[in-house]
């Protein structure tokens, strides 16, 4: 999906998150392109839902938004040919607040994304954990996150 016109949107969010959740992560490793990544992964999501794409600029404290009364969050990672060997990977210390979290992939060279697929809480909770990581995280494979076209389908199944 392209979100080229976006993104100066995308950028403004992102500085005002990284204003507000400073920590040395976000600063040392990553500067503000974890934040771009993930406010531009939000609207990827929020557009293929069908939301409006007004993003939150503060902490957000878990949830980015709901969506057919589920509390959701959005991840995002990088969007590279080997994206499909890729992990969403949860932290093992921190709570999981959402019902929801659904994976996206940005490209921010040519400003598109995609969603790759969603896990529910309890996916996440009863996956693999990786100790061997710097943080030790829960990690739902790519390959097994349930289609994301299933949440579309879902909320048209209750408004029927």
């Amino acid at each position: 999906m392209n979100i080229r016109g976006s993104w100066p949107y995308i950028q403004v969010v992102a500085k005002s998150r990284l204003a507000h959740n400073k920590t040395p992560r976000h600063i040392s490793k990553y500067g503000d392109s974890l934040e771009i990544i993930g406010a531009a992964g939000e609207i990827v999501a929020r557009r293929f839902l069908g939301l409006n794409e007004k993003l939150h600029t503060g902490f957000d404290n878990g949830i980015d938004f709901y969506y057919a009364g589920k509390k959701i969050d959005v991840k995002a990672t990088m969007l590279t040919p080997k994206v499909d060997f890729r992990n969403l990977q949860w932290p093992i210390y921190k709570i999981i607040k959402a019902d929801i979290i659904i994976l996206t992939a940005i490209d921010t060279i040519r400003k598109i994304g995609v969603v790759l697929g969603y896990a529910t809480k309890d996916d996440i909770l009863s996956a693999y954990v990786n100790l061997e990581r710097e943080t030790p995280c829960y990690e739902v494979p790519v390959e097994s996150l349930k289609p994301a076209w299933r949440l579309i389908a879902r909320e048209l199944g209750r408004k029927s």
